[in-house]
C-alpha cells in the first residue's frame, strides 16, 4: 500500500433525486388532489406492487409509521413481544414501545444482519406475536430461513426493508418473502419522497387492517387507528420517481462493481453475502478484517468519505439509555458492527469520486 499522502476530497453523503417527471406528476397531483385518499395515492401504490409483483400496496407517511403500520397487520395484546436484532435502527423499535409491545433482542448469525437460528428459537415464547427481521445497507439476509421456522410456529414475519428497495434473494425480490414488509422513502434512502414510507403484503386481510389503521379505523368506532397516510404530492413524487428504479439500481450496482474490482487491501473485505442473494448498491458494507473497524472509519470520514457508522456510532440498541431495561447481550451483534463500515455508491459519484474512494481505503493501514 502506498504511503504518498492522498488529496482530500468531499464525497457526497447521498444523491439528488430529481427526475424529469417530479414537475408534471407534481402539476397533476396539485388538480387533483393533495389528500392521502386522492387518485394519484392509489396510482402510486399500484405502481409499487407491479414491480414488486404483490396485491397490496399502503404508502404512508414515514418509514416508522410503516413499521407501525405493519404491525397493526397482525395480532397483539398489550405486553406481547416482538424479536428483532440489536442491530437495526431505533426507529424499528420505537413504534414496537408506542404500541406497547416488548422488544425481545435476538443474536444475529456472524457476519450476517440475519437472525441467528439457534438464537431466535431461544428467543421465541408464548406472548411473540411477530418477528421482524432487519437486513442493512440494501445487503439481503436469509430471511426465508427465518420464515419458514416461524411458519411451523405459527408467528408472523415482519421485513424492515428501508435499506433494501429492490435487493435480491433466490432470483426474486427480498419483499416477497416474509407475511408482510415495510419501506422508508425518506430523503436518504434508495428512493426519495422526501418523507414517507410503504407497506407491501400478499395477505388481503392483513392489507384490510393495515389501511384502516392509517386511516383512523375507517372512522367507524369498531377498530383503533391513527392517521399515517401519505400526502398527494409526496405520493406524485414517489410515482415519478418509481419508474427510475431499476436504472437507479443499474447505476449503483455498476459502482459497486467498480469499487470492488479496485479495492486490493487485505485489511479489509465486502460482508458476505448469503448464497443467491444480490445487493441493491444502497451502499458498500466493508468489514475491518482481525481488527476494530472504528480505525477503518475514523481513515475514510477524515478524508471525506461519509460513513454512517461513524455519523450514528452503530452500537447494539440495549446498549441506549431507552432500551437498556431489555438487555439481552448479542455478543455476535456487538462484533459486527464494530467491525463495519459504509461507502457511498449512488448515482451521483463519478469516476474520479470512485477512484479516490479506492484509492482512500487501499491506503488504509491499521496500527
Amino acid at each position: 500500500m502506498s504511503a504518498i499522502a492522498l488529496e482530500t476530497r468531499q464525497i457526497s453523503e447521498t444523491c439528488v433525486h430529481d427526475t424529469p417527471d417530479d414537475v408534471v406528476e407534481l402539476a397533476r397531483a396539485l388538480r387533483g388532489g393533495l389528500s392521502g385518499i386522492a387518485d394519484i395515492v392509489a396510482e402510486y401504490e399500484a405502481a409499487l406492487g407491479d414491480l414488486y409483483g404483490l396485491p397490496h400496496v399502503i404508502a404512508v407517511s414515514s418509514g416508522a409509521a410503516s413499521v407501525n403500520a405493519a404491525l397493526a397487520g397482525v395480532d397483539f395484546a398489550p405486553g406481547d413481544e416482538v424479536v428483532l436484532a440489536p442491530t437495526c435502527p431505533i426507529c424499528t423499535v420505537l413504534p414496537i414501545l408506542a404500541l406497547g409491545l416488548v422488544p425481545v433482542f435476538c443474536d444475529v448469525a456472524p457476519d450476517s444482519f440475519g437472525l441467528d437460528p439457534d438464537d431466535l428459537q431461544r428467543c421465541l415464547g408464548p406472548r411473540t406475536c411477530a418477528v421482524i427481521e432487519v437486513p442493512m445497507w440494501g445487503y439481503p439476509i436469509p430471511s426465508d430461513r427465518t420464515w419458514t421456522l416461524l411458519r411451523e410456529r405459527g408467528i408472523p414475519l415482519i421485513q424492515d426493508l428501508a435499506h433494501c428497495h429492490l435487493t435480491r434473494l433466490n432470483r426474486d425480490w427480498l419483499a416477497r418473502i416474509g407475511d408482510i414488509c415495510c419501506f422508508s422513502t425518506h430523503d436518504c434512502k434508495f428512493m426519495s419522497t422526501g418523507e414517507g414510507g410503504f407497506v407491501m403484503t400478499a395477505d388481503s386481510q392483513r392489507a384490510e387492517r393495515i389501511r384502516a389503521y392509517t386511516r383512523f379505523g375507517n372512522l367507524t368506532g369498531q377498530s383503533v387507528g391513527i392517521n399515517l397516510k401519505l400526502g398527494g404530492l409526496q405520493a406524485a413524487l414517489g410515482l415519478a420517481r418509481s419508474r427510475q428504479l431499476t436504472r437507479h439500481l443499474d447505476i449503483r450496482l455498476s459502482n459497486r462493481e467498480r469499487l470492488l474490482a479496485a479495492l486490493d487491501n487485505p485489511a479489509l473485505r465486502e460482508l458476505p453475502l448469503p448464497a443467491h442473494g444480490q445487493a441493491n448498491g444502497y451502499a458498500l458494507l466493508l468489514q475491518a478484517v482481525g481488527h476494530d473497524g472504528r480505525q477503518l472509519v475514523r481513515h475514510q470520514m477524515a478524508r471525506g468519505i461519509p460513513s454512517d457508522i461513524g455519523k450514528y456510532d452503530n452500537q447494539p440498541l440495549y446498549q441506549l439509555p431507552l432500551l437498556e431495561r431489555y438487555r439481552r447481550d448479542c455478543p455476535n451483534a456487538a462484533r459486527l458492527l464494530r467491525s463495519l463500515t459504509t461507502v457511498p455508491l449512488h448515482p451521483d459519484l463519478t469516476g474520479e469520486d470512485l477512484d479516490y474512494i479506492a484509492r482512500t481505503l487501499n491506503d488504509y493501514s491499521p496500527s
